[in-house]
């Protein structure tokens, strides 16, 4: 495994003033009314999404102002995608549904959406293999996670389907996992024991209020981004998600 750094929590003035914003936005989010209806109709409104975009930017300010204000030199760079080659976990079942509406009327959308149901499959496959390995019943053990995590990466051949040309198709609405993860080492290091990587989460209040309303949106729903998505494409298939702006 990759070695883990910490990075310093700031509470400068700049720092809360962005995670309040972020906390701000999280709750009218939470507030959204068709958020209590959502396992009747399946469906969010337009403005849900608006917020969840500035949630995104607020969140990206953060993230800049951190690294900015701390000592670590960050090595991504644009058109890096060694971090795409993870199984992306962690992820709001929210993001989920909204990564499914930008994707849903894309004419390559099958192609997609066979992509992470084989990408599922495969990480599915490695925790079994752990489970099989060590005669454990618990489909959930963590440490079965964390070795399918592992060996995934390792692999090098499992890129995110949303990949095209080293770059993200959907970079703007790329889900929080994605937009936490930096490395100080050169990327060829990532996922090895050289690598030095680290995540910058959301402010602590937000990302409560966050969970919890991801926990409402259940659909059911799993953290992984693959699973999440073919799960949500599977129970909606006979009502196919109607294109941004359209009603």
């Amino acid at each position: 495994m990759n070695s883990a750094v910490a990075i310093p929590s700031l509470a400068d003035t700049e720092s809360q003033r962005l995670g309040q914003q972020m906390t701000s936005i999280a709750h009218a989010m939470a507030a959204t009314p068709e958020v209590a209806q959502f396992e009747q109709t399946g469906w969010l409104p337009d403005s849900f999404f608006e917020l969840l975009s500035q949630l995104y930017a607020s969140y990206d300010a953060f993230i800049t102002h951190n690294i900015a204000a701390s000592t670590l030199r960050i090595q991504c760079r644009a058109g890096c995608s060694r971090c795409c080659l993870q199984a992306v976990h962690g992820v709001y079942s929210f993001e989920v549904i909204n990564l499914y509406r930008q994707l849903r009327g894309r004419a390559e959308y099958g192609d997609i959406h066979n992509a992470f149901v084989q990408r599922a499959d495969e990480f599915q496959r490695l925790v079994g293999e752990y489970l099989s390995a060590h005669r454990i019943a618990d489909p959930h053990d963590p440490q079965a996670a964390a070795y399918a995590l592992a060996k995934f990466a390792a692999l090098n051949t499992n890129y995110c389907p949303l990949l095209r040309d080293n770059s993200c198709s959907v970079y703007e609405q790329r889900p929080v996992p994605c937009r936490m993860y930096h490395s100080l080492t050169n990327p060829i290091h990532c996922m090895t024991a050289r690598g030095e990587n680290f995540s910058i989460e959301p402010p602590e209040e937000a990302n409560a209020i966050l969970w919890d309303l991801s926990g409402r949106l259940a659909f059911p729903f799993c953290e992984f981004l693959a699973q999440g998505l073919v799960s949500f494409a599977f129970r909606r298939q006979f009502r196919p998600w109607l294109a941004p702006g359209a009603h």
